[in-house]
């Protein structure tokens, strides 16, 4: 296995030990690179933040320099999702503590996929309702439409 497609699944499956390892003798700036590249669409953030692996999450973006905006492809229910970036997958999946600091570390709360769903948007149809409430009082617009012009309120 190579050291991108090895570093994508202990992201992915938030093995933090054995990315650490991975990446212990690269430089810096090999680490961006791979954090910047995708394996299967997604790059190790989106894959973390997918799955709620809040420690990896917050270490790809404290050493790592892990971009918090890049978007990718991400399965929720059998459906591949184009261009979501972390923050709507974590809050599609639910995963309150890693939108708190996915936000805190200045992702943009309106950002949206390739079907111009926001975040406030997953998080309602998927009803998570404490994401939906913390991105709101984060300023989520609830009047973005997606492409079939439907907002979190229709």
């Amino acid at each position: 296995m190579d050291l991108k497609t090895a570093v994508f699944n202990a992201a992915r499956d938030g093995k933090l030990r054995l990315l650490t390892k991975l990446l212990a003798n690269k430089t810096k700036d090999e680490v961006a690179l791979l954090m910047s590249e995708k394996t299967n669409g997604a790059t190790p953030l989106l894959m973390a933040a997918r799955y709620g692996h809040l420690d990896m999450v917050e270490h790809l973006l404290e050493h790592c320099s892990a971009s918090i905006e890049i978007g990718g492809s991400v399965n929720f229910d059998g459906e591949t999702i184009e261009g979501a970036p972390p923050l709507w997958a974590a809050s599609a999946a639910g995963h309150l503590k890693v939108v708190q600091s996915l936000l805190n570390h200045g992702a943009s709360v309106n950002n949206t996929t390739l079907t111009n769903s926001t975040p406030l948007r997953a998080a309602c149809f998927d009803g998570h309702l404490e994401i939906v409430k913390y991105l709101v009082e984060h300023k989520a617009d609830l009047e973005v439409s997606n492409r079939h012009g439907h907002t979190c309120l229709m």
